[in-house]
Protein backbone atom coordinates (compact mmCIF):
# COMPACT_ATOMS: atom_id res chain seq x y z
CA UNK A 1 0.00 0.00 0.00
CA UNK A 2 2.93 2.03 0.74
CA UNK A 3 4.26 1.59 -2.48
CA UNK A 4 1.37 2.22 -4.17
CA UNK A 5 0.74 5.25 -2.45
CA UNK A 6 3.93 7.01 -3.50
CA UNK A 7 3.27 5.95 -7.28
CA UNK A 8 0.27 7.81 -6.91
CA UNK A 9 1.81 11.02 -5.52
CA UNK A 10 4.33 11.08 -8.06
CA UNK A 11 1.57 11.07 -11.05
CA UNK A 12 0.03 13.21 -9.38
CA UNK A 13 3.10 15.83 -8.73
CA UNK A 14 3.96 14.64 -12.36
CA UNK A 15 0.46 15.84 -13.74
CA UNK A 16 1.51 19.19 -13.03
CA UNK A 17 4.07 19.14 -14.90
CA UNK A 18 3.03 17.24 -18.00
CA UNK A 19 3.26 18.96 -21.65
CA UNK A 20 -0.68 18.82 -21.75
CA UNK A 21 -1.59 19.93 -17.73
CA UNK A 22 -5.06 19.84 -18.38
CA UNK A 23 -5.25 16.39 -20.25
CA UNK A 24 -3.08 15.04 -17.23
CA UNK A 25 -5.36 16.05 -14.31
CA UNK A 26 -8.42 14.81 -16.54
CA UNK A 27 -7.07 11.45 -16.21
CA UNK A 28 -6.22 11.90 -12.89
CA UNK A 29 -9.48 12.94 -11.91
CA UNK A 30 -12.01 11.36 -14.30
CA UNK A 31 -10.25 7.57 -14.12
CA UNK A 32 -7.13 7.29 -11.90
CA UNK A 33 -8.33 8.96 -8.48
CA UNK A 34 -11.64 6.39 -9.08
CA UNK A 35 -9.20 3.57 -9.26
CA UNK A 36 -7.15 4.54 -6.35
CA UNK A 37 -10.33 5.17 -4.39
CA UNK A 38 -11.30 1.73 -4.82
CA UNK A 39 -8.32 0.11 -4.37
CA UNK A 40 -8.75 0.83 -0.58
CA UNK A 41 -12.48 0.13 -0.88
CA UNK A 42 -11.86 -3.22 -2.21
CA UNK A 43 -8.81 -3.96 -0.08
CA UNK A 44 -10.97 -2.98 3.36
CA UNK A 45 -14.09 -4.44 2.41
CA UNK A 46 -13.32 -8.30 1.28
CA UNK A 47 -12.39 -9.31 4.52
CA UNK A 48 -14.56 -13.25 5.16
CA UNK A 49 -14.78 -16.06 2.13
CA UNK A 50 -18.19 -14.84 1.01
CA UNK A 51 -16.77 -12.27 0.16
CA UNK A 52 -13.85 -13.62 -2.04
CA UNK A 53 -16.24 -16.00 -3.57
CA UNK A 54 -18.83 -12.92 -4.42
CA UNK A 55 -16.20 -10.74 -5.92
CA UNK A 56 -15.14 -13.35 -8.07
CA UNK A 57 -18.39 -14.37 -9.63
CA UNK A 58 -19.45 -10.72 -10.11
CA UNK A 59 -15.99 -10.73 -11.82
CA UNK A 60 -16.64 -13.38 -13.80
CA UNK A 61 -20.46 -12.28 -14.49
CA UNK A 62 -19.31 -8.98 -16.10
CA UNK A 63 -16.73 -10.99 -17.64
CA UNK A 64 -19.23 -12.95 -19.60
CA UNK A 65 -21.57 -10.03 -20.52
CA UNK A 66 -18.81 -8.54 -22.38
CA UNK A 67 -17.62 -11.16 -24.30
CA UNK A 68 -21.16 -12.23 -24.80
CA UNK A 69 -21.50 -8.32 -26.98
CA UNK A 70 -18.37 -8.67 -28.18
CA UNK A 71 -19.28 -11.98 -29.47
CA UNK A 72 -22.31 -10.74 -30.67
CA UNK A 73 -20.75 -7.55 -32.43
CA UNK A 74 -18.44 -10.28 -34.22
CA UNK A 75 -21.16 -12.24 -35.71
CA UNK A 76 -22.76 -9.03 -37.07
CA UNK A 77 -19.89 -6.94 -37.85
CA UNK A 78 -20.58 -4.16 -35.99
CA UNK A 79 -17.79 -1.87 -34.52
CA UNK A 80 -15.08 -4.11 -36.75
CA UNK A 81 -11.15 -2.20 -36.85
CA UNK A 82 -9.54 -3.76 -39.88
CA UNK A 83 -12.62 -5.57 -40.95
CA UNK A 84 -12.42 -8.33 -38.55
CA UNK A 85 -11.24 -7.43 -35.10
CA UNK A 86 -13.73 -7.08 -32.71
CA UNK A 87 -14.20 -3.99 -30.46
CA UNK A 88 -17.57 -2.55 -28.05
CA UNK A 89 -18.38 1.13 -28.23
CA UNK A 90 -15.55 2.26 -30.32
CA UNK A 91 -17.88 5.09 -32.30
CA UNK A 92 -18.93 6.46 -28.72
CA UNK A 93 -15.18 6.48 -27.62
CA UNK A 94 -15.30 3.42 -25.02
CA UNK A 95 -12.81 2.24 -23.43
CA UNK A 96 -13.03 -0.66 -24.99
CA UNK A 97 -13.11 0.82 -28.06
CA UNK A 98 -10.07 -0.65 -29.43
CA UNK A 99 -9.26 -4.36 -29.67
CA UNK A 100 -6.00 -4.60 -27.66
CA UNK A 101 -7.49 -2.90 -25.12
CA UNK A 102 -10.65 -5.17 -25.16
CA UNK A 103 -8.62 -8.31 -24.99
CA UNK A 104 -6.53 -7.40 -21.48
CA UNK A 105 -9.69 -6.23 -20.50
CA UNK A 106 -11.25 -9.75 -20.69
CA UNK A 107 -7.80 -11.62 -19.81
CA UNK A 108 -8.64 -10.32 -16.48
CA UNK A 109 -12.14 -12.04 -15.49
CA UNK A 110 -10.70 -15.19 -17.43
CA UNK A 111 -8.00 -15.56 -14.78
CA UNK A 112 -11.09 -15.93 -12.37
CA UNK A 113 -13.44 -18.65 -14.45
CA UNK A 114 -10.53 -20.60 -15.37
CA UNK A 115 -9.47 -20.88 -11.26
CA UNK A 116 -13.14 -21.85 -10.53
CA UNK A 117 -12.88 -24.48 -13.28
CA UNK A 118 -9.58 -25.97 -11.95
CA UNK A 119 -10.79 -26.25 -8.60
CA UNK A 120 -11.40 -29.24 -7.34
CA UNK A 121 -13.24 -28.55 -4.90
CA UNK A 122 -16.12 -27.15 -6.48
CA UNK A 123 -19.10 -29.05 -7.77
CA UNK A 124 -19.63 -30.43 -10.93
CA UNK A 125 -21.87 -28.21 -12.42
CA UNK A 126 -20.38 -25.24 -10.79
CA UNK A 127 -17.16 -26.09 -12.45
CA UNK A 128 -19.53 -26.95 -16.17
CA UNK A 129 -20.74 -23.61 -15.47
CA UNK A 130 -17.11 -21.81 -15.22
CA UNK A 131 -16.02 -23.94 -18.32
CA UNK A 132 -18.75 -22.28 -20.41
CA UNK A 133 -17.44 -19.00 -18.86
CA UNK A 134 -13.99 -19.38 -19.75
CA UNK A 135 -15.04 -20.72 -23.14
CA UNK A 136 -17.03 -17.16 -23.83
CA UNK A 137 -14.59 -14.97 -22.63
CA UNK A 138 -11.53 -16.76 -24.33
CA UNK A 139 -13.97 -16.78 -27.58
CA UNK A 140 -14.39 -13.31 -27.05
CA UNK A 141 -10.70 -12.33 -26.93
CA UNK A 142 -9.77 -14.64 -29.95
CA UNK A 143 -12.17 -12.34 -31.69
CA UNK A 144 -9.99 -9.03 -30.84
CA UNK A 145 -7.29 -10.76 -33.08
CA UNK A 146 -5.09 -9.45 -30.20
CA UNK A 147 -1.39 -10.98 -30.22
CA UNK A 148 -0.94 -9.74 -26.84
CA UNK A 149 -4.45 -11.22 -25.89
CA UNK A 150 -3.64 -14.49 -27.17
CA UNK A 151 -0.41 -14.08 -25.10
CA UNK A 152 -2.12 -13.27 -22.11
CA UNK A 153 -4.82 -16.15 -22.21
CA UNK A 154 -2.02 -18.78 -22.44
CA UNK A 155 -0.43 -17.36 -19.64
CA UNK A 156 -3.26 -17.33 -17.63
CA UNK A 157 -4.44 -20.73 -18.51
CA UNK A 158 -0.36 -22.03 -18.50
CA UNK A 159 -0.30 -21.09 -14.94
CA UNK A 160 -3.23 -23.16 -13.35
CA UNK A 161 -2.34 -26.23 -15.24
CA UNK A 162 1.04 -25.41 -14.07
CA UNK A 163 -0.20 -25.65 -10.43
CA UNK A 164 -2.67 -28.60 -10.75
CA UNK A 165 -1.39 -30.53 -13.28
CA UNK A 166 1.44 -32.85 -11.97
CA UNK A 167 3.21 -33.76 -15.11
CA UNK A 168 5.03 -30.54 -16.45
CA UNK A 169 5.79 -31.81 -20.06
CA UNK A 170 2.36 -32.44 -20.49
CA UNK A 171 1.43 -28.94 -19.20
CA UNK A 172 4.06 -27.57 -21.67
CA UNK A 173 3.16 -29.72 -24.57
CA UNK A 174 -0.35 -28.24 -24.56
CA UNK A 175 0.25 -24.71 -23.81
CA UNK A 176 2.40 -24.98 -26.85
CA UNK A 177 -0.16 -26.89 -29.05
CA UNK A 178 -2.96 -24.43 -27.81
CA UNK A 179 -0.93 -21.38 -28.79
CA UNK A 180 -0.39 -22.43 -31.89
CA UNK A 181 -4.50 -23.21 -32.40
CA UNK A 182 -5.51 -20.25 -31.03
CA UNK A 183 -3.44 -18.04 -33.49
CA UNK A 184 -4.88 -20.17 -36.42
CA UNK A 185 -8.36 -19.55 -35.18
CA UNK A 186 -7.88 -16.36 -34.74
CA UNK A 187 -6.86 -15.51 -38.04
CA UNK A 188 -4.21 -13.47 -37.01
CA UNK A 189 -2.37 -13.84 -41.02
CA UNK A 190 -5.65 -12.28 -42.13
CA UNK A 191 -5.11 -9.05 -40.28
CA UNK A 192 -4.76 -5.76 -42.21
CA UNK A 193 -1.88 -4.72 -39.58
CA UNK A 194 0.06 -7.67 -38.33
CA UNK A 195 -0.73 -10.18 -40.64
CA UNK A 196 0.94 -12.41 -43.49
CA UNK A 197 0.59 -10.09 -46.32
CA UNK A 198 3.62 -8.06 -44.73
CA UNK A 199 6.87 -9.82 -44.86
CA UNK A 200 9.47 -9.24 -42.63
CA UNK A 201 9.02 -7.44 -39.60
CA UNK A 202 4.92 -6.76 -39.99
CA UNK A 203 4.19 -2.64 -39.68
CA UNK A 204 2.22 -3.60 -36.26
CA UNK A 205 5.66 -4.65 -34.98
CA UNK A 206 7.77 -1.79 -36.40
CA UNK A 207 5.23 0.86 -34.76
CA UNK A 208 5.59 -0.65 -31.58
CA UNK A 209 9.51 -0.44 -31.68
CA UNK A 210 8.86 3.20 -32.84
CA UNK A 211 6.84 4.07 -29.75
CA UNK A 212 9.11 2.65 -27.64
CA UNK A 213 12.06 4.46 -28.72
CA UNK A 214 9.70 6.98 -28.54
CA UNK A 215 8.84 6.09 -24.59
CA UNK A 216 12.35 5.97 -23.97
CA UNK A 217 13.62 9.68 -25.15
CA UNK A 218 10.54 10.54 -23.09
CA UNK A 219 11.95 9.02 -20.09
CA UNK A 220 15.55 10.46 -20.79
CA UNK A 221 14.15 14.20 -21.82
CA UNK A 222 12.21 13.85 -17.89
CA UNK A 223 13.50 11.26 -15.70
CA UNK A 224 11.51 12.04 -12.87
CA UNK A 225 8.40 12.62 -13.90
CA UNK A 226 8.01 11.48 -17.24
CA UNK A 227 5.58 13.74 -19.74
CA UNK A 228 2.63 13.27 -17.65
CA UNK A 229 -0.17 10.61 -17.42
CA UNK A 230 -2.45 10.25 -20.35
CA UNK A 231 0.36 12.37 -22.32
CA UNK A 232 2.18 9.71 -24.47
CA UNK A 233 0.03 10.59 -27.79
CA UNK A 234 0.11 13.93 -27.99
CA UNK A 235 4.12 13.95 -27.53
CA UNK A 236 4.82 11.17 -29.89
CA UNK A 237 5.73 13.55 -32.36
CA UNK A 238 8.17 15.55 -30.79
CA UNK A 239 9.92 11.92 -29.77
CA UNK A 240 9.45 9.28 -32.21
CA UNK A 241 12.28 8.64 -34.27
CA UNK A 242 10.17 7.91 -37.41
CA UNK A 243 7.06 10.12 -38.51
CA UNK A 244 4.72 8.43 -40.59
CA UNK A 245 2.03 11.21 -40.56
CA UNK A 246 -0.17 10.16 -37.35
CA UNK A 247 0.39 9.54 -33.42
CA UNK A 248 0.36 6.01 -32.16
CA UNK A 249 -0.28 4.60 -28.59
CA UNK A 250 2.81 3.25 -27.13
CA UNK A 251 1.40 -0.47 -26.75
CA UNK A 252 2.93 -1.41 -23.65
CA UNK A 253 2.47 -1.07 -20.25
CA UNK A 254 6.05 -0.53 -19.12
CA UNK A 255 6.77 1.62 -21.46
CA UNK A 256 3.66 3.60 -21.35
CA UNK A 257 4.87 3.83 -17.35
CA UNK A 258 8.44 4.98 -18.39
CA UNK A 259 7.18 7.56 -20.81
CA UNK A 260 4.33 8.83 -18.65
CA UNK A 261 6.35 8.51 -15.17
CA UNK A 262 9.85 8.92 -15.68
CA UNK A 263 12.67 6.14 -14.75
CA UNK A 264 11.31 6.50 -11.34
CA UNK A 265 7.77 6.19 -11.88
CA UNK A 266 9.25 2.77 -13.39
CA UNK A 267 11.29 1.65 -10.95
CA UNK A 268 8.14 1.97 -8.24
CA UNK A 269 5.60 0.10 -10.66
CA UNK A 270 8.00 -2.77 -10.99
CA UNK A 271 8.97 -2.55 -7.61
CA UNK A 272 4.81 -2.62 -6.88
CA UNK A 273 4.56 -4.98 -9.23
CA UNK A 274 7.03 -7.28 -7.48
CA UNK A 275 5.42 -6.74 -3.70
CA UNK A 276 2.08 -7.82 -5.16
CA UNK A 277 3.90 -10.58 -6.84
CA UNK A 278 5.33 -11.68 -3.63
CA UNK A 279 2.63 -11.34 -1.38
CA UNK A 280 -0.12 -13.86 -3.15
CA UNK A 281 2.90 -16.31 -4.00
CA UNK A 282 3.26 -16.11 -0.03
CA UNK A 283 -0.06 -16.26 1.08
CA UNK A 284 -0.65 -19.68 -1.29
CA UNK A 285 2.40 -21.08 0.39
CA UNK A 286 0.28 -20.64 4.02
CA UNK A 287 -2.12 -22.37 2.05
CA UNK A 288 -0.54 -24.78 0.88
CA UNK A 289 1.18 -25.75 4.33
CA UNK A 290 -2.13 -25.47 5.94
CA UNK A 291 -5.32 -27.67 5.49
CA UNK A 292 -7.56 -24.94 7.52
CA UNK A 293 -8.10 -22.59 4.85
CA UNK A 294 -11.38 -22.71 3.21
CA UNK A 295 -11.53 -23.51 -0.69
CA UNK A 296 -12.86 -20.54 -1.44
CA UNK A 297 -9.97 -18.11 -0.67
CA UNK A 298 -7.48 -21.14 -2.05
CA UNK A 299 -9.26 -20.64 -5.46
CA UNK A 300 -9.48 -16.61 -4.97
CA UNK A 301 -5.94 -16.61 -4.46
CA UNK A 302 -4.95 -18.94 -7.54
CA UNK A 303 -7.12 -16.20 -9.44
CA UNK A 304 -4.78 -13.33 -8.57
CA UNK A 305 -1.73 -15.04 -9.42
CA UNK A 306 -2.96 -16.36 -12.84
CA UNK A 307 -4.30 -12.74 -13.25
CA UNK A 308 -0.88 -11.47 -12.44
CA UNK A 309 0.99 -13.21 -14.57
CA UNK A 310 -1.23 -12.80 -17.26
CA UNK A 311 -0.96 -8.82 -16.67
CA UNK A 312 2.78 -9.06 -17.05
CA UNK A 313 2.99 -11.45 -20.10
CA UNK A 314 0.04 -9.10 -22.28
CA UNK A 315 1.08 -6.11 -20.62
CA UNK A 316 4.54 -6.19 -22.04
CA UNK A 317 2.53 -5.77 -25.59
CA UNK A 318 -0.89 -3.78 -24.58
CA UNK A 319 -1.23 -0.54 -23.08
CA UNK A 320 -2.85 -0.84 -19.14
CA UNK A 321 -0.33 1.17 -16.64
CA UNK A 322 -3.69 3.33 -15.70
CA UNK A 323 -6.59 1.24 -15.94
CA UNK A 324 -8.40 -0.84 -13.44
CA UNK A 325 -7.41 -4.72 -13.78
CA UNK A 326 -4.25 -4.73 -12.11
CA UNK A 327 -4.90 -2.50 -9.38
CA UNK A 328 -7.99 -4.55 -8.66
CA UNK A 329 -5.69 -7.20 -8.41
CA UNK A 330 -3.34 -5.32 -6.06
CA UNK A 331 -6.13 -4.49 -3.88
CA UNK A 332 -7.38 -8.09 -3.87
CA UNK A 333 -3.90 -9.32 -2.83
CA UNK A 334 -3.53 -7.12 -0.18
CA UNK A 335 -7.50 -8.25 1.24
CA UNK A 336 -6.32 -11.91 0.33
CA UNK A 337 -2.50 -11.39 2.81
CA UNK A 338 -5.07 -9.31 5.60
CA UNK A 339 -7.15 -12.22 5.73
CA UNK A 340 -4.19 -14.48 5.79
CA UNK A 341 -2.38 -13.00 8.39
CA UNK A 342 -5.93 -13.04 10.51
CA UNK A 343 -6.71 -16.39 10.18
CA UNK A 344 -3.36 -17.50 11.32
CA UNK A 345 -3.73 -15.09 13.81
CA UNK A 346 -7.06 -17.14 15.16
CA UNK A 347 -5.53 -20.90 14.73
CA UNK A 348 -2.79 -19.65 17.24
CA UNK A 349 -4.76 -18.60 19.65
CA UNK A 350 -7.50 -21.63 19.22
CA UNK A 351 -4.07 -23.64 20.12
Amino acid sequence: MTLFICFFLLICFGAFLATDRAEAIAAIKDSYMKITIMVFAIAWLIRAPKDFQLTSMLIILAGVIIAFIAITNKLNGIGLVEGSRVTIGRNIGSMIGDPNDLALVLTFPLSFSASQFFSNTNSIPRRILMFIAYVLIAWAIVCTQSRGGLLGMCAVTGALMWRTIQNKVLVISIAGVMLVLLVAVAGISSRSSGGASESGIDESAMGRVYAWHAAFNMAVAKPITGVGINNFYANYYFYSPHWDGKNHAVHSTWFQILAEAGFVGLILFITLVSATFATVIRCIQKMEASTEFPASIKTAANAIYSGLIGFCISGTFLTQGFIWPFYILLALSLALNQYTRKHELDQLKNT
